[in-house]
């Protein structure tokens, strides 16, 4: 009966998320706009047991020593939190859009940027996607990738969301910590391990972390083609979202700007999204004489 009204609510016109602040308060995202919706569940002991069996069947860690989960289930892909400093579980569902569609029907305008990302792809470059929460990055990603033929795409992410229609793309996982804090398999060793795999892109779900450090020296030795995306509002933003977590891997600012800036081609940013996916800009990167990382808009 749940699983019912769920997939009901899912399949409103329109909705791209769906949170549950505990049991009885529910929300819905609809055309960009918060409405709020009767919750399908009866209790908060029957949304602990809902997102419990979601984890145990994505073989996802959820306990009250690791009270979060990231879990891909086809279109939607599910985040948990159990009770940390409260007592309600928080349960956020976000819809993608249909893996299989094409650049004409995921953009905003189409006739503006279909024609340039289209030619970045085949001229291989190396590409960031950036935006806000549900901009649209991943499925921008994923539609870009899709468009490579004859080539081995390896992609790495936390939660499976890509899910390439290419028959020669590998998808690698990261794994969380077994009871016993062993067994963690993080994105830096997923892209260390993708590079001995052949690939000719690499593909990295998001970037926000140390792997910047081996995916920096991946694309500066090879593998044209590659992407990610990162959080940021703008394009400007993103030469110092790129130096922070450099600072993470133990780079200086001035090692991360100039790898950066012969790793990364082009820098496609992503406004809000109502209709479809709109790109406001497409960036280029360059060095300043004192070695600094700018955007500089080029579409």
């Amino acid at each position: 009966m749940i699983e019912k009204r769920l997939q009901d609510l899912l399949e409103t016109p329109g909705l791209s998320d769906l949170v549950f602040n505990g049991y009885l308060v529910a929300f819905a995202n609809v055309n960009g706009q918060w409405q709020p919706f009767d919750s399908p569940f009866p209790s908060a002991e029957s949304l602990l047991n809902y997102v419990r069996e979601l984890a145990a069947k994505a073989r996802r860690r959820l306990d009250f020593a690791a009270p979060f989960a990231d879990i891909a289930v086809g279109q939607l892909r599910y985040h948990v939190a159990l009770p940390i400093s409260g007592d309600s579980v928080h349960l956020s569902i976000r819809k993608h859009q249909s893996f299989v569609s094409g650049l004409d029907q995921l953009l905003d305008q189409p006739n503006r940027w279909a024609p340039i990302l289209h030619n970045l792809v085949q001229e291989q470059a190396n590409l960031i996607i950036t935006g806000g929460t549900g901009s649209g990055k991943t499925t921008l990603l994923r539609s870009l990738l899709n468009l490579v033929s004859n080539e081995r795409i390896v992609t790495i992410e936390d939660v499976r969301e890509l899910e390439l229609s290419t028959p020669n793309s590998v998808s690698l996982l990261t794994r969380q910590a077994n009871s016993d804090g062993a067994g963690e398999i993080g994105l830096q060793r997923l892209v260390v391990e993708a590079l001995r795999m052949k690939p000719d892109r690499i593909a990295v779900g998001e970037v926000r972390g140390i792997e910047l450090v081996p995916m920096l020296q991946a694309l500066n030795s090879g593998h044209r083609g590659s992407a990610t995306t990162i959080h940021a509002n703008r394009a400007e933003d993103v030469p110092a979202r790129l130096l922070g977590i450099g600072l993470l891997g133990g780079l200086s600012p001035a090692t991360t700007a100039h790898l950066a800036s012969s790793a990364f081609d082009y820098v496609i940013s992503l406004g809000n999204r109502v209709r479809g996916i709109n790109i406001t800009s497409i960036a280029g990167f360059s060095l300043t004489q004192e070695s600094k990382l700018v955007a500089k808009r080029e579409y």
